[in-house]
């Protein structure tokens, strides 16, 4: 709709003779007239016709206009639309008090003056045209948003349970906004033999999750010819995101690749300025941080960075903890932050917990901590058995 179209006006007014002059007035300027009586009728034309704006008087029987406006207020499909009350000078600045407090946008006063009545519509349709044209927007927006959410669910693995070369997983992975930076990657190696990687580009939204992709196609490209060499399949991303990404962007991401091989008991690994994942090995109430002293740079900040293979045994008493910023970094609603102490508690205290039962652990405690505020980062946890 644009102002020089014609636009619906409803009028609402019981006597006959006011919503008569408005009629002829606003039909002469190539306006769309709707009438109404009462309230009553008034509302069933508002649910029918969706007018884009109502002239609407403020006594009358039945449903008077304090009534209609709040209703027409309370459904989000008409809570936009501009309504102007028709007063007459007899009503008191009590009831104008009121009138705006339910959700009237203007008065005009009886008797009318019709260049000061065609002066309030444009003003308010002008408002409309502008409120209209940015839902239009913001659906068209949240339409490509889904449809970015429904490629990222399909190149991160779904939450929840899976059983893979020998190892049980459980994962779990909640962007802030309608998609994420955070990504992970699962896959066999061969018998008894997984591979990991779990990534968190810079920022949050869209333009991350587009980086997510982009990590997913290198990975799969490259993951079968590093074959058991994290370091190198870091190095590779690490170049490839300097190249195409922090040459034109700034933008990095952190990631940590293991490589879990039961066959062996070992778990190959390297890191590239992500948060040390924890490990365990049996019933032992001790957790470690795995990584911490042979980090490397984060994607996409030096092409010439280094990364280094890290050996731990890993056999199938042991488990390991994976996860982004977001699970030690949430805040309290008084600031105060999570910690990765508290977050090696949790783990600790969880040590004969199945993966899903120590996501679910740690999902607890945190949402516990923030008193289930909303998170402001992504957050993705993975929990491997052997």
């Amino acid at each position: 709709m644009t102002i020089d179209e014609s636009v619906k006006i409803l009028v609402v007014d019981d006597e006959p003779r006011n919503v008569k002059i408005l009629q002829i007035h606003l039909q002469s300027r190539g306006y769309t007239v709707l009438t109404a009586g009462d309230g009553d009728e008034a509302l069933q034309i508002v649910t029918d016709e969706n007018p884009d704006i109502i002239l609407l008087d403020i006594n009358m029987p039945k449903v008077d206009g304090f009534e209609v406006v709040e209703s027409v207020r309370a459904d989000e499909k008409t809570a936009f639309i501009p309504i102007i009350m028709i007063t007459a000078l007899r009503d008191t600045q009590e009831n104008r008090i009121k009138a705006l407090d339910s959700g009237a946008d203007d008065f005009i006063e009886k008797p009318f003056n019709s260049f000061e009545v065609l002066a309030r519509i444009k003003s308010l349709l002008r408002i409309k045209v502008y409120h209209d044209t940015l839902e239009e927007h913001n659906a068209r927006l949240e339409a490509e948003l889904q449809m970015a959410r429904s490629v990222q669910e399909i190149i991160i693995p779904q939450n929840g349970t899976q059983e893979i070369a020998g190892c049980h997983i459980a994962s779990f992975c909640s962007p802030t906004l309608a998609v994420g930076g955070d990504f992970f990657d699962i896959w066999e190696i061969e018998d008894n033999c997984l591979g990991v990687l779990i990534s968190d580009v810079m920022g949050h939204g869209a333009s991350a999750a587009l980086v997510t992709v982009f990590i997913k196609t290198i990975l799969a490209e490259h993951r079968e010819h590093v074959e058991k060499n994290p370091a190198d399949l870091l190095h590779i991303l690490n170049i490839r995101f300097n190249d195409i990404i922090s040459s034109r962007l700034y933008m990095f991401a952190t990631a940590f690749c293991g490589v879990f091989d039961l066959s062996k008991q070992q778990l190959v690994c390297a890191n590239a300025g992500h948060p040390s994942p924890f490990l365990q090995h049996g019933s032992q109430a001790e957790c470690k941080r795995i990584t911490d002293k042979h980090t490397g740079n984060g994607l996409g900040i030096h092409r010439d960075s280094e990364y280094q293979n890290c050996y731990y045994p890993f056999d199938t008493t042991s488990k390991a903890f994976l996860y982004t910023d977001g699970a030690y970094e949430v805040k309290s609603t008084q600031g105060e932050v999570f910690t990765i102490e508290r977050l090696e508690k949790v783990i600790t205290r969880s040590k004969d917990d199945s993966p899903l039962q120590l996501i679910q652990s740690v999902s607890d405690a945190i949402a516990e901590f923030t008193e289930g505020a909303p998170n402001e980062d992504d957050l993705t946890l993975i929990s491997i058995q052997g």
